[in-house]
């Protein structure tokens, strides 16, 4: 089968509404909306898509028709869905499989979709395109973003450049949530595409200028060939990954990779030196590199004060972000600086300390933290580490908590001796979890001593 017999015949089935829906509110609107111009056409992408593809249609591969026959058999048993989750889950089988069968056969790129924790991203959007790497223990950073909605969340518009210029005032509309949404993981992560999808349409959206935001339009999902939402999925996904996927925040214009926010509401204002007191609104966060994905972004930076203000000093920290458009992240993120602050007398000495936490875009929350050295590596463990981290590990418990996630990437190491990182399920234990968490400290100290005696011998 051809590529253009592929687009001409890739049908997908129509979605029905499950008698139960879900009860998850729209996510709250992102703040760079603030930035944000008036909404306008994207001109000419459908003439893009059509010289991208032109060249190709006659390429024949045989995964074509084993990506039909999945799509015909699969989606007719996903097409109910009751809430969000189960549209995405019917988009991955239709949409992406689709697009990544082309993308692999016919370009070819290696490629993926996947959800925000299994790339190097901030923000928690729903699905993430990204080139894979040969490094199989190396995540990538994200190319490209999708948010998906139901269709009864976001109901396809008439004219939705009219309806978002018209009710861009209203944080309740729900085509204003959605687009303000996608716009803000796109500024968080120097992206200039994102697409949004209810399943019956797609629109694809490019950032311009400064502020400036394009919409394609519509894609339904019963269009065909290369006019199909499919068509449109693959050449940005293409475009994202072989021509260019960076743009600047419209915050502030860095490096290429460097991430700058600012605080607007503060929860916790502390400082790095003890005889400097920061003026927290006045500084930026520049986040030049990211360490780890998991329910929050970890990434490395510096904190500078802002062109103007009488502030002169800096420091470089750790930011932990997590995205709390989601009341269980907010809840998370909650707990988290409520334990900084509840070990205060611990931190710089067996945690590391928190310099501030607030909330950034609206949508945000950051705890900036002091840089307390390396995860340890084989070179640097030895008998010395293994007694100071258990000794932070006993601080924590005689103030009556539990780390709760004790091992050797939540512990830093440095001149300074060893504390404890990342307190995200730091919480109160009794002494059975104490006693708990302590044996399972001592397990990876034997294994770590049976490592050193197979390596002597």
């Amino acid at each position: 089968m051809n590529l253009s017999q592929f687009l001409d015949d890739i049908t997908l089935p129509e979605i029905r509404k499950a008698p139960s829906r879900s009860t998850t509110r729209t996510t709250v609107p992102a703040h760079p909306r603030d930035y944000l111009s008036d909404l306008t056409p994207w001109v000419g992408l459908d003439e893009d898509i059509e010289r991208f593809f032109s060249p190709h249609l006659s390429l024949k591969a045989q995964r074509f028709s084993q990506v039909l026959d999945n799509i015909k058999i699969d989606a007719e048993r996903k097409r109910l869905c009751g809430n969000e989750a189960h549209v995405v889950a019917l988009g991955t089988l239709t949409y992406e499989a689709a697009t990544l069968a082309i993308l692999d056969q016919i370009l070819p790129i290696k490629c993926d979709f996947s959800d925000h924790q299994s790339t190097l991203n901030i923000g928690d959007p729903d699905r993430v395109f990204y080139e894979l790497t040969d490094n199989e223990t190396q995540r990538s950073k994200a190319k490209f973003l999708m948010e998906w909605k139901t269709p009864w969340a976001l109901e396809t518009q008439e004219d939705i450049i009219e309806h978002f210029n018209s009710h861009r005032g209203d944080a309740t509309d729900k085509v204003v949530k959605a687009i303000s949404q996608l716009y803000g993981y796109m500024t968080f992560n120097n992206l200039i595409n994102g697409g949004l999808s209810n399943y019956d349409t797609l629109y694809l959206l490019r950032r311009t200028g400064d502020i400036g935001l394009e919409i394609s339009r519509p894609f339904r999902y019963n269009d065909r060939g290369i006019r199909s939402p499919v068509a449109a999925l693959t050449y940005i996904c293409h475009y994202a990954t072989t021509v260019e996927s960076f743009h600047y925040s419209p915050v502030d214009k860095g490096p290429v990779g460097t991430h700058t926010f600012v605080l607007e509401d503060l929860d916790v204002e502390g400082t790095w030196d003890k005889y400097i007191e920061v003026p927290w609104k006045e500084m930026r966060l520049k986040l030049t590199s990211a360490v780890s994905k998991n329910i929050a972004s970890v990434m490395a930076g510096e904190v500078i004060a802002k062109p103007g203000s009488k502030f002169r000093y800096s420091t470089t920290a750790f930011f932990k972000v997590y995205d709390i458009t989601t009341p269980t992240k907010r809840e998370a993120a909650n707990a988290e600086i409520k334990a900084y602050t509840n070990l205060e007398t611990l931190q710089g000495k067996y945690i590391a300390r928190l310099y501030a936490a607030g909330t950034s875009c609206g949508s945000l929350k950051f705890l900036i933290l002091e840089d307390c050295g390396k995860t340890p590596w084989e070179e640097s463990v030895d008998e010395t580490f293994w007694a100071q981290a258990r000794k932070a590990i006993q601080s924590l418990h005689k103030q009556g908590y539990i780390h709760g996630d004790v091992k050797p990437n939540n512990l830093a190491t440095s001149k300074r001796g060893v504390r404890l990182i990342d307190l995200g399920a730091c919480r109160r234990g009794s002494l059975a979890d104490q006693s708990g968490e302590l044996l399972e400290f001592d397990r990876l100290r034997r294994e770590w001593e049976e490592e050193q005696e197979d390596n002597a011998d």
